[in-house]
């Protein structure tokens, strides 16, 4: 009552200025036809039986030399795993802290397979067998960095020809696709073993 009391009286003072008085009336009729909002807050649709979100889990980094697992012993390092996850990926993700508990666990899983794999060689091989297979993988790992042309093996190829026919061999000499691919093969095996003792120092004691 006091607060429309109040502005009626500013009303009709102002309307006798003259110049403010349309602009000021409007105003004050816009204001006074207006409902108080009232500040108490709404609580009427509240739930009081609804459970809060759950937070999302922090999560916490492991430095890059942690270990995040261990396999019959062998310890998992976080640098190992990220290595792995960024090849599994092809580069998309590359911290294994960042992929949720249970695919966490399937990876660890796969990074286990090689190294059981290789404690079960260790009980069931002999020590040549086991060396015959270091052998094997690294050759076929150094054949893929070399590059044998097909016009090198035809090169070797003719001087076989040729020796054939300076020695007076009259046995036919296969043709070329028949036998390209052994040839190349001798002549990678040949790379090999000449990078191999390149460098090596061989002594023989009298």
């Amino acid at each position: 009552m006091k607060k429309n009391f109040a502005i009626s009286v500013l009303v009709v003072s102002l309307l006798t200025t003259g110049i403010y008085a349309d602009a000021l009336k409007n105003s004050l009729t816009n204001f006074m036809n207006t409902k108080e909002k009232s500040s108490v807050v709404d609580l009427g649709n509240i739930n009081l039986n609804a459970k809060p979100k759950p937070k999302k889990p922090t999560i916490k980094p492991h430095a890059d030399t942690a270990t995040i697992a261990t396999i019959n012993g062998h310890n998992i390092i976080k640098k190992d795993a990220d290595m792995y996850l960024a090849q599994r990926t092809q580069g998309k993700i590359k911290n294994f802290d960042m992929i949720p508990p249970q695919q966490q666990k399937r990876l660890i899983r796969e990074m286990a397979f090689p190294i059981i794999v290789l404690d079960a060689a260790k009980k069931e091989l002999t020590a040549e067998e086991i060396q015959s297979v270091y052998n094997r993988t690294w050759m076929q790992n150094e054949a893929r960095k070399v590059d044998i042309k097909d016009d090198e093996v035809k090169v070797i190829y003719n001087q076989i020809k040729q020796k054939a026919v300076d020695n007076n061999n009259t046995q036919p000499i296969p043709p070329f696709e028949a036998i390209k691919g052994r040839l190349k093969s001798q002549m990678l095996e040949k790379r090999l073993i000449g990078k191999l003792m390149e460098n090596v120092k061989i002594e023989v004691v009298q």
